[in-house]
């Protein structure tokens, strides 16, 4: 049986756009442990986001990820992660203006170093 091979351009999937009415686009601010994860959202909200299960032990997920969010009916306060996106997706995101510059940088905000008393 041949050995199987790694994709040599990082990107094997079409990339999935949100829909601005069901979807939107999120960054994980902080693991909250059985798969759920406070996410700040591109539509200004923080909401507590679900790994769906097929993903839930596959799919690496740590704080400042990009993510592809599924918005719950009813409750505006929850969602579910559908998508991670890798760095590539995120350029071409960022090139077509899906998302800000200032969106990925919004949770780096917080954090002020002073370089010059170093």
């Amino acid at each position: 049986m041949a050995k199987k091979q790694k994709n040599k351009n990082g990107i094997d999937r079409p990339i999935s756009f949100a829909d601005n009415v069901n979807t939107v686009y999120g960054i994980i601010q902080s693991p909250l442990g059985q798969g759920q994860f406070v996410v700040e959202c591109s539509d200004s909200i923080k909401r507590i986001a679900k790994v769906r299960g097929k993903d839930y032990k596959r799919v690496w997920i740590q704080p400042n990820d990009i993510v592809l969010l599924s918005l719950r009916e009813g409750n505006n306060e929850r969602a579910d992660i559908e998508i991670k996106y890798m760095q590539k997706e995120i350029k071409i995101l960022k090139d077509n203006g899906y998302i800000e510059d200032t969106f990925t940088n919004a949770s780096n905000d917080n954090i002020k170093i002073d370089f010059d008393r170093i």
